[in-house]
């Protein structure tokens, strides 16, 4: 098992969420309420195989996500219709927002689920229309890092002034209502490519969320290690908070029916995202180097065990959110892929 970190990685059993990002084929997803009622299916029978959490995000404008422009709406939706998985927003374009009506939307959905919500916020993609919310892309990081104050300290539900560079008001308010989960509802945000970044969500006691399929193992080494640092510096346990890695996956029946069925989708998937960035990615590594770097999980369910054991020796993540629908995939294949993933994958990892 090896000493020291190694063996404190290896001695904690990881956490399988259910991630949620439409890359939207209408031909296949079909209209809106039809991918709706794919959705709330999904979710429902995540809860049912025993996934921890199920995660939305929030996108606009464009097939790419946009499907889903509030997270909070499809909580809301699926609250009344599950009773034990955590929802969560992954994430809150906080920066598109008012950090006051965050607050107040947060904090109902945390009643409205009896304490079941997580919530995740950031600045988002490059893409994402921020200037159109009133937002300067050059200062958004700033400004995200000043709601993020806000929005604790809403929470808290005491009589609140503020005055910040990008927020300020005299008359004291006290939002309502209170969250269930105290002091609030877990906090989570995304940092990518930014030690600096991952080092301030460490140091302010946030859990943190990578995307090793998209950054690559080393870079995402380089922000989980920064993030370690920034709890240090901010006087917390590494134990007291998750890292949570974005991974695609595809548990196929056999090796060439998964090689078969998941390239053909991930092709979709990158359509959908080289449409969003308006051409396609350079360089961006065929489907197979992706696999075989295990930044895709795709396989059947011997490989796809392989992947998480690489993943977890090379990661110190806590958790891992799946992403099983993409790319036009339908949904009878989402569906197989999951149970497989419950039943052949996942209990290697309790």
């Amino acid at each position: 098992m090896g000493t020291g970190q190694e063996a404190d990685r290896w001695s904690r059993s990881v956490k399988f969420d259910y991630y949620l990002l439409n890359t939207y084929h209408p031909d296949v997803d079909g209209p809106a309420p039809e991918l709706y009622a794919k959705w709330v299916e999904q979710v429902t029978l995540a809860e049912q195989l025993g996934f921890d959490c199920a995660w939305f995000t929030e996108h606009h404008f464009g097939r790419f996500g946009g499907m889903l422009p509030s997270p909070q709406m499809l909580i809301a939706s699926l609250g009344p219709q599950t009773s034990r998985i955590r929802l969560g927003t992954a994430v809150v374009l906080l920066v598109m927002h008012h950090p006051l009506l965050v607050a107040e939307e947060t904090a109902m959905l945390d009643n409205l689920t009896n304490g079941r919500l997580n919530v995740g916020v950031g600045r988002g993609m490059p893409t994402q229309p921020l200037q159109l919310f009133g937002t300067d892309p050059a200062t958004a990081q700033h400004k995200l890092e000043e709601q993020v104050q806000i929005l604790r300290e809403a929470w808290a539900g005491n009589p609140l002034t503020w005055e910040g560079k990008y927020y300020a008001w005299s008359r004291p308010i006290t939002p309502m209502p209170r969250p269930l989960q105290q002091p609030h509802p877990p906090l989570w945000m995304p940092a990518n490519r930014e030690p600096a970044h991952a080092r301030w969500i460490g140091r302010n006691g946030i859990n943190l969320m990578t995307v090793p399929w998209l950054m690559g193992f080393e870079v995402t080494r380089g922000i989980i290690d920064a993030y370690k640092e920034g709890l240090r510096e901010g006087g917390h346990s590494r134990d007291e908070f998750d890292i949570l890695g974005y991974l695609p996956i595809y548990v196929g029946e056999t090796p060439d029916s998964a090689t078969r069925e998941s390239e053909v989708y991930w092709q979709g998937f990158c359509n959908v995202t080289d449409e969003e960035r308006g051409g396609p990615m350079p360089d961006r590594p065929p489907c197979e180097a992706l696999v075989k770097d295990s930044k895709l999980i795709f396989g059947d369910a011997a490989a796809c065990r392989q992947h998480i054991e690489r993943i977890r020796s090379e990661l110190d993540t806590d958790r891992l959110a799946l992403m099983f629908h993409f790319g036009g995939m339908p949904q009878e294949l989402a569906i197989a892929s999951m149970r497989r993933f419950a039943k052949d994958v996942a209990p290697s990892f309790v």
